[in-house]
């Protein structure tokens, strides 16, 4: 009886908690049964409404760096504001608008445009949301490198703004700031224009990769053209949304992968010497006279490869500037400035190339036949020696006596030149052409990077196929005019004297129209003969670009091969760093000059930097030197224009002599002799190196 008393209160435990067990599976039991049974085709239809959904995930942009390993670009962490439509879309309906505005207010003390409105700037995101609709589960970066007060703003009022986040993400970083800025190029969105071209890239459609709106891609430069290997695999997360366009939940299927690296052909200290000595020839010498001056370009090439072991140009373009939201300031330097930065001039600048352009004409004239390198013409006798009064007087009053291949070329004798090129017409009016052409000037050099212009190689039949179908076309129209009005007006006469006197009229007016375009024909279609002199001394319609001239000296003195130029050397695996693809030197053409004739211009321009060259003081000072090269002074405009007294400087040269490794080219805008200002960045190129 005792136990019995004793056990009591254990078993009303029991009870008690068997009841509760009992009520627990009992109210499961009538969940289960109104969740699968009773409202069955109500949740069914909810579950028909979720959507799964495949997002890409941004991979880490692969880095870039210079021959010898140095890093010049990477992608670092980097605080960004950003937006997540899916969290946004969880605030009620119709208040997210509101959750942009008070964004808005928050960040206008650290918006990059300045004096913009709370309004302007919550249109500027809403516009950013829109342009991503197409990715709407990405997040939307608002704003790059987020001050520390803003973040601080952020935290303090995440409860009322839903989908608003500071985090780490990954932002491109140009090390060495204006350092071969061009070269590198820059990162930005894709436009609308761009998705076809970049879908073109045969390494994408090989791997079935497509480019679509809202990707980040190189805008020029190495970034754009190799974007494909830079960009790395996206990776791909599985996002489940409701009815409402709400995620339920997201999962990563692939994880993303890194971008490849670039290796360049670049020499990073080369360039940081050939843009320095760029910048002292503005403030040294140039300026003095041409304070407003500020654009040039050059460009160092390994003479067997094709290499672009250093290439500048200046305004410098500083690649920092164009990550993330754009000052009207920074847009405005360098998009729409009269010297606007980001404009490449070594690679899309075309220039007159004056004097440096006669070793075309005298690889022209010994290749016709017409010249040899020992004959002799009077320099100081212009009228005599061209047969003319119209040729171009030397730029040394008196000229320089007798003179042939060599002392022409020290000397950068005008005569000489216009007389070599005057035969070379008389022969073959498209000879200069070609052999220009041949050499690598006013054709594409097919470099691996974008935006290169294609420069101009004057010749007779150039000058027809150009201008002659626009006189063609208004001398078409004004006779299909004449006509319109006489076919009335003939249908309409009265008598025969009427008709007569109509045809006249009209006879008139054709004989006039054909008068017209066959003086415009003579004069601004057929070859005209100072054309002849104007373009065998670099002048008239001759146009090339830095890379150009510098890949053409390549040419010339490697023994006539014409080289493919490129910047990337190897892709590497960021991992093992292994090569994963190699550039190789391609051979373009080979000249069909003579090895004896690209010989003797060689000897030629080795006269330019010693004894009476125009360019032999450059390099007094180095007794380590050997080589050779050619001054340029070159015209920018017509002779009694305004720009007619007027030039930009102009160098080429090689170095050593015996067995050239680079050659070089300049422009230095209003610099006058290309060998007091394009040659001082020869030689700083040279010494660098050399180590001299």
């Amino acid at each position: 009886m005792e136990e019995d008393q004793e056990r009591k209160p254990y078993t009303l435990r029991l009870w008690a908690l068997g009841v509760a067990v009992f009520l627990v599976f009992l109210v499961l039991s009538f969940n289960l049964w109104r969740l699968q049974i009773a409202e069955a085709s109500y949740y069914e239809s909810k579950a028909q409404g979720n959507i799964m959904k495949l997002v890409s995930i941004p991979s880490n942009r692969g880095d870039i760096i210079d021959r010898n390993g140095e890093l010049l670009v990477t992608s670092v962490p980097q605080f960004a504001l950003t937006i997540d439509w899916m969290e946004l879309q969880s605030a009620q309906s119709e208040n997210w608008k509101e959750v942009i505005t008070r964004l808005a207010g928050y960040i206008k003390p650290y918006w990059p445009i300045e004096k913009q409105g709370v309004e302007f700037i919550a249109e500027d995101i809403l516009v950013m949301i829109q342009n991503q609709q197409w990715e709407r589960y990405r997040p939307v970066t608002v704003m790059s490198n987020v001050p520390d007060p803003l973040k601080a703003i952020i935290a303090e009022h995440k409860d009322e703004l839903p989908g608003v986040n500071v985090e780490a993400l990954p932002v491109r970083d140009y090390r060495k700031n204006t350092l071969a800025g061009h070269l590198l190029g820059y990162v930005r969105e894709v436009s609308e224009e761009e998705i076809d071209k970049f879908n073109q890239d045969p390494y994408a459609q090989e791997a079935g990769f497509t480019y679509t709106h809202g990707d980040l891609v190189g805008k020029m430069g190495v970034e754009k053209s190799y974007d494909y290997w830079l960009r790395g695999r996206e990776g791909v997360q599985q996002v489940i949304v409701d009815n409402s366009a709400r995620p339920i939940a997201k999962e990563v299927i692939q994880p993303a992968e890194p971008g490849k690296t670039l290796q360049l052909t670049l020499d990073a200290e080369l360039q940081a010497v050939m843009e320095k000595a760029l910048d002292d020839v503005f403030r040294n010498e140039v300026h003095k006279d041409r304070p407003d001056a500020n654009a040039g370009a050059a460009v160092v090439i390994e003479v067997k490869t094709g290499k672009i072991l250093g290439m500048t140009s200046r305004p410098f373009m500083n690649p920092n500037d164009l990550t993330g939201i754009i000052s009207e300031e920074i847009a405005t330097r360098y998009f729409t400035a009269e010297e606007a930065a980001s404009f490449d001039r070594a690679l899309a600048g075309t220039y007159a190339p004056g004097s440096t352009f006669k070793m075309t004409t005298a690889l022209a004239g010994l290749h016709s036949g017409v010249v040899t390198p020992s004959e002799q013409f009077n320099s100081s006798n212009v009228a005599a020696t061209l047969g003319t009064v119209n040729g171009i007087q030397e730029w040394s009053p008196g000229g320089f006596g007798l003179v042939n291949l060599n002392r022409a070329m020290a000397k950068s004798s005008n005569t000489y030149f216009q007389a070599v090129g005057q035969r070379v017409f008389a022969k073959n009016g498209e000879m200069l052409k070609q052999i220009a052409n041949e050499l690598g000037l006013g054709v594409y050099s097919g470099v691996d990077i974008p935006g290169e212009s294609k420069g101009n190689a004057p010749s007779p039949e150039w000058k027809k196929a150009t201008f002659g179908p626009a006189y063609e076309k208004t001398r078409d129209n004004d006779l299909a005019e004449i006509e319109k009005e006489f076919k009335t007006k003939l249908a309409e006469a009265k008598d025969e004297d009427a008709r007569k006197k109509l045809e006249n009229q009209k006879k008139a007016k054709i004989d006039q129209v054909h008068a017209e375009y066959n003086y415009n024909v003579r004069w601004f279609v057929d070859w005209q003969y100072f054309e002849t002199f104007n373009t065998a001394i670099g002048q008239g319609d001759n146009t090339y670009t830095p890379l150009q001239l510098a890949n053409y000296v390549a040419t010339v003195v490697n023994g006539g091969k014409h080289m493919q130029p490129y910047i990337v050397d190897k892709i590497l695996d960021p991992v093992t760093g292994e090569v994963v693809h190699q550039n190789q030197p391609v051979v373009r053409n080979t000249v069909s000059v003579s090895p004896e004739n690209l010989k003797a211009v060689k000897e030629a321009m080795s006269k330019v930097t010693s004894g009476e060259g125009t360019a032999a003081w450059l390099f007094a000072d180095i007794p380590q030197y050997t080589g050779g090269g050619k001054t340029g002074t070159a015209q920018i405009g017509s002779k009694n224009t305004a720009a007619g007294d007027l030039f930009n400087g102009v160098y080429v040269g090689f170095a050593p002599y015996d067995d050239p490794e680079i050659a070089f080219a300049g422009v230095v805008e209003y610099g006058y002799h290309g060998g007091d200002t394009a040659g001082l960045i020869a030689k700083a190129a040279f010494k660098q190196y050399f180590g001299w």
